[in-house]
């Protein structure tokens, strides 16, 4: 980033069902996912107090609860669609999405993180 003027757009932890997985039990319910997304946006400066100049979590929130519309055998592919609709804003510089998988083993959550960048 050539500029010194940061901002991101975070959603942390945001725990929703999924259809996701690759074996048939996966297949016939949803499981419960855990996603964050770090959305950093191009040299960006809040000029006013006002929504329409930055980036809302709104949409992201939005795009994460939709994810119950469709299945997706893996992870990686799921963090990817969550990133390119991050992308499409022109303002995202890069976007780093985490889905896990809580559900799958007691002793902790299991996943992927992908990093994309414009």
């Amino acid at each position: 980033m050539s500029g010194q003027n940061q901002t991101r757009v975070l959603v942390r932890d945001f725990i929703v069902p999924a259809r996701i997985g690759i074996y048939p039990h996966e297949h016939q319910a949803p499981q419960r996912i855990c996603v964050s997304m770090d959305v950093l946006l191009r040299d960006h400066e809040i000029p006013r107090d006002d929504i329409e100049d930055t980036m809302s979590y709104e949409g992201l929130v939005q795009a994460i609860r939709d994810l119950q519309k469709q299945h997706f055998n893996l992870v990686e592919i799921l963090a990817e669609h969550l990133a390119g609709l991050a992308l499409q804003d022109s303002r995202v510089a890069s976007v780093s999405v985490t889905v896990e998988k809580l559900d799958v083993y007691p002793e902790g959550r299991v996943g992927a993180e992908i990093i994309r960048c414009r």
